[in-house]
């Protein structure tokens, strides 16, 4: 487990380029950072293996502070964390093979020929191993980077952008191996990226950082409902103004605008439907979507509700106990 703890990071004695970051990353976990540019990402990366040394705040891997350790005792630790970096790194006189078995040779482990293979298999570079980086597509870069941070079977693995030079499809596979290895090797994955499609694809976690600061941290699903009212802020205030205009206009004073969001099973399932012809009550749908947040799906619906007589507090209150965040507009 990697727990991030009020960590500090200030250039010359005034850029404060980290502020106080909190979060964690559990054993079997895909975490994602996101933010824009200057946001404080790369910097995070590199003070999680001390390549930037905080100023102040803890790193701990298992409940050793990294920062805190001796030369000799922080290399030991370092092994148990792999780092793959955007642009590769990749050795151009050197095979795939032979990147991949750099980090073995370096440490004149045994069995380097069985591991390289057997590692190769899983990443699907076994045709590729005696082709050197320049012969290689994006992609398979990607794979021999990942297959190098992976063998020395770390801990924790850091991926620093691995999808921004990619085309969709390749995109896809990429994800899909660094999913598979996590589960595999029940590995703590940190994604650093500034693709939302990423953090939705393949993150439990997600810290979105925002100035230097954690803007966010927790739970990817709530990442983007939460945000999404922010997001959609202004598209909500158009439709209230209109919709103000529009009930005055027709006279219609038994209606509300509310928001419902729905989070896993239940996003394909008639719930409003069968709410709505219980309680008698008619829906007028203005806005909706239903996107993926990796296993499981996530919608947004924005509704007219026009009740006239009908028992409008048992439609909202049935309705709420079944769906994951009932909000009421207007």
């Amino acid at each position: 487990m990697l727990e991030v703890k009020d960590l500090n990071l200030i250039y010359n004695q005034k850029l404060h380029v980290l502020k106080n970051i909190n979060f964690e990353v559990k054993k079997g976990e895909v975490a994602g950072i996101i933010g824009l540019s200057g946001a404080g990402k790369t910097s995070i990366l590199r003070s999680l293996v001390l390549l930037e040394k905080p100023t102040s705040g803890e790193i701990k891997l298992n409940g050793k502070d990294l920062s805190k350790l001796k030369e000799r005792d922080l290399m030991i630790e370092r092994k148990k964390i792999s780092v793959v970096f955007q642009n590769y790194n990749l050795l151009s006189t050197r095979t795939v093979y032979e990147n991949i078995a750099l980090p073995l040779e370096i440490n004149k482990e045994k069995n380097i020929k069985d591991r390289v293979l057997k590692l190769a298999e899983e990443v699907g570079l076994k045709d590729r191993l005696d082709h050197y980086p320049s012969s290689l597509s994006g992609g398979e870069k990607q794979r021999t980077a990942i297959a190098r941070g992976m063998i020395n079977n770390p801990e924790i693995l850091l991926l620093d952008e691995p999808t921004s030079a990619l085309d969709p499809n390749t995109t896809d596979r990429i994800l899909k191996l660094v999913l598979d290895l996590n589960k595999k090797h029940d590995l703590s994955t940190i994604i650093v990226t500034h693709e939302m499609d990423v953090i939705k694809r393949a993150c439990d976690r997600v810290v979105y950082l925002k100035n230097g600061e954690v803007n966010f941290f927790g739970p990817v699903y709530k990442f983007f409902i939460e945000k999404e009212k922010e997001i959609y802020e202004e598209f909500y205030k158009e439709i209230n103004i209109d919709w103000k205009a529009t009930r005055k206009k027709s006279g219609k004073e038994n209606q509300k605008l509310i928001k419902v969001t729905f989070y896993g099973d239940s996003t394909h399932e008639p719930i409003l439907d069968e709410i709505s012809k219980k309680y008698d009550v008619k829906l007028n749908y203005i806005y909706g979507k239903i996107e993926h947040l990796k296993l499981k799906p996530y919608g947004t619906l924005i509704i007219v509700v026009e009740y006239e007589d009908r028992d409008i507090e048992g439609f909202m209150k049935e309705l709420e106990s079944k769906v994951y965040k009932l909000e009421e507009l207007l």
